[in-house]
Order: structure tokens, then C-alpha cells, then sequence
């Protein structure tokens, strides 16, 4: 949206800039200086769409002043006043960048134009570079999002390996618990069977999390979902000394829901909190509670971590927004994770304050399956 333009004046001549200010007020926002060197520090203080510069001032001429405008960040467009109109002047404005020149005395129309032709031409040129860096952001953001999914499919492929070895380690520790030997070894070879069984889990489930779902919903147990994904978390939450509480209400009724795509929030929430208790001095907490009333089921993930600022609050479930570095996210887990519940019609809520951490908490309907017959 095109907002009110904003214009400085420059003259040495009270008269003369509060004439211009005048023609011009009603339509845009004006300021004024007196001077060249104060033109500059304003203009260093506020972005301004358009400076009207007399070219003779007793300080800095319009010239320099031209000159230093355009050395800024944000520079205005320029248009030159003067009552000494030559060739040469306005080639000179015209090589330094002025957008155009007037020559005094000048009618309140033709003025009006050349500021408005300004104004208009600068708010082009801001919105041009704000798209130029909206898309070079979102240019960013889909190179992440294509290394992620090949890293994705390569984790896929050593995953599948994986799981050879692992089976025929159970095969064999089977197969040697039932020969003949001592208390010692038998007790060694359960603890690889276990260890074994509980790669296999942790393949399995990673294996239904990374798998394709068409958006099928069926009968889902949430407890059952949150467990199956803490075995895939488990061993990261181990490496970065957090402790993950589970109070599962043990009476949860069972929902229609997609399994995957409810494991990919969750996956989503608990990602997040590992990153922000990563840098967190013990101790680590990640609690998950379940419960439900009559009409839904609930799921609450907390972390004592760092508390997200009020108003950064309003803006995490935006699309490509995130306060990591590139090579770190994407901006797109909890958009994602937000339009998954909303499409399961629940939602998902967060709070967040000073020394009281995170809390996401997620609404999910509860439905019963329909049984045919």
C-alpha cells in the first residue's frame, strides 16, 4: 500500500521554503531546513521519498548536498530549485543523480507534479527492492528446503541398511540363547537382544515418520503417537542432557486422525525446544501431558527454556519466519505443523512469559470411528 509521501524542503530563504511548504501540505508530510548541513543531519535522522533542493546556499551548495544524499543508504530522490537555470548546472545535478529540475519562479501546478512524479518514483523503487529481498529470502529458503529432502532421502537409504545387520543380530543372539551356557553370557546376549529390539523400534518408527501419507484418517491412540516419537528423540535428548517428562492420561480415548501428520507436529514442537534448551543451564525439562474433556483432546509440550518475547509471539507460526541462522531452519515447522491441526479442525495455541518457559498446546476434536454394518 502507497503511503503519504514524505518531503523536505531546503532554503536558505524563510520565505521561499515555507511558500513551498504550503503548496505542498494537505498532500504530503513536509519538513523543512535552512541549510544545507542541517538538510543533512535531518536526512540522517528520517528516510525521505523527495528533497527540494535550492542549488545556491550560503554553506553547502545544492550540489554537495545532492552529493551527500545520494551517498546514503536510503537515498531520496533530489529535485533542484534555482533562479540561475544553466545547461551545465543541470547536467551536473542530472550525473549526481537529481530526479529533476526547476527553475524559479515556477506555477504551484507544474511543482506539485514534479514533487508527486518524485514521491511516486521513489516508492516504486522501495517496493521493487523489497520484492528483490522478499525473493532472494524465499530463493534462500528453498535451497535449505532441498537440502533438507536429500538429506531426508540419504537418512531414508542408511535407515533401510540399517536394518539388515540389526535383524540378523537379534537372529543370532536369539539362536545363541538357546545353547548351552553359563548365567554370565546368557545375561550379555539378552542385553543385545534388547539393545537390538530397541534399534529396530527406533528404525521402525523413524521409517513411519519419513513415510508418505495421502492425509488418511484413522483411529489413532495420541499416547501411543507421543511415545513412538520419543523413542526417536530419546538419544538426541540424551546427548543434550534434557530430561523429557510424559504425564499421559492413561484413559485417552482414541480419535480419527492422520498418524504421521500428528507425529510431524509434535516432532516439529520438540525440535524447537531442543534447540532452545541446547544453550540452557540444567536443568533441561521437556514435559508432555495429554488429557481430554468431552469434546477434545489435548496435548500440552512444555520447556523451561527461554521465553519467545511478545512480539515475536505473533509472528512464529508465519510462514519463513525464524530467529535461527539459515543453515538452522527453514521458518516453516510450525506453519506447517499449525495448518496440520487445523485441517485435523483443532488448532494450536502457545504461551509464553518471562521465567515461566514455553507451552504449545495443541486442540485436537475427538472422534469416534464410525464402525459399518
Amino acid at each position: 500500500m502507497q503511503t503519504r509521501g514524505q518531503v523536505l524542503v531546503v532554503d536558505d530563504e524563510l520565505s521561499v521554503r515555507e511558500s513551498m511548504k504550503m503548496i505542498l501540505n494537505g498532500r504530503f508530510d513536509v519538513q523543512t531546513a535552512d541549510s544545507g548541513y542541517s538538510a543533512l543531519e535531518i536526512a540522517k535522522k528520517k528516510d525521505f521519498d523527495v528533497v527540494v533542493l535550492d542549488i545556491r546556499m550560503p554553506d553547502l551548495s545544492g550540489i554537495e548536498v545532492l552529493r551527500n544524499l545520494k551517498e546514503m543508504e536510503h537515498s531520496p530522490e533530489v529535485v533542484l530549485v534555482t533562479a540561475y537555470a544553466s545547461l551545465e548546472t543541470a547536467k551536473d545535478a542530472i550525473k549526481l543523480g537529481a530526479y529533476d529540475y526547476i527553475e524559479k519562479p515556477f506555477s504551484m501546478d507544474n511543482f506539485r507534479e514534479v514533487v508527486s512524479k518524485g514521491v511516486e518514483r521513489k516508492q516504486k523503487s522501495a517496493q521493487a527492492t523489497q520484492l528483490a529481498n522478499d525473493f532472494e529470502v524465499v530463493r534462500k529458503q528453498l535451497i535449505q528446503l532441498e537440502k533438507l529432502s536429500s538429506l531426508g532421502r540419504m537418512t531414508s537409504e542408511v535407515i533401510h541398511e540399517l536394518a539388515t545387520p540389526i535383524t540378523g543380530l537379534l537372529g543370532f543372539s536369539e539362536f545363541l540363547l538357546d545353547q548351552e551356557c553359563d548365567e554370565i553370557i546368557k545375561n550379555s546376549l539378552r542385553k543385545i537382544r534388547s539393545e537390538a529390539e530397541r534399534c529396530q523400534t527406533i528404525i521402525r518408527n523413524i521409517l513411519t515418520f519419513a513415510r508418505k501419507t495421502e492425509g488418511e484418517k484413522k483411529s489413532v491412540n495420541i499416547n501411543e503417537v507421543i511415545a513412538k516419537t520419543i523413542d526417536i528423540k530419546s538419544h538426541q535428548f540424551r546427548l543434550d542432557n534434557i530430561r523429557c517428562n510424559l504425564e499421559l492420561d492413561p484413559n485417552l480415548p482414541d480419535t480419527l486422525a492422520d498418524f504421521g501428520q500428528i507425529q510431524q507436529v509434535i516432532v516439529n514442537i520438540l525440535n524447537n525446544a531442543q534447540d532452545a534448551l541446547r544453550k540452557q543451564n540444567p536443568p533441561k525439562i521437556i514435559s508432555i501431558t495429554t488429557s481430554y474433556d468431552t469434546e477434545h483432546i489435548y496435548i500440552m509440550i512444555a520447556n523451561n527454556g527461554p521465553h519467545i518475547p511478545e512480539d515475536i509471539l505473533e509472528l512464529i507460526f508465519e510462514p519463513f519466519f525464524t530467529t535461527k541462522g539459515s543453515e538452522q531452519g527453514t521458518g516453516l515447522g510450525l506453519s506447517i505443523s499449525r495448518d496440520i491441526i487445523r485441517r485435523h479442525n483443532g488448532d494450536i495455541q502457545v504461551y509464553s512469559k518471562s521465567g515461566e518457559g514455553v507451552a504449545f498446546t495443541i486442540y485436537l476434536p475427538l472422534i469416534e470411528q464410525k464402525v459399518e454394518g
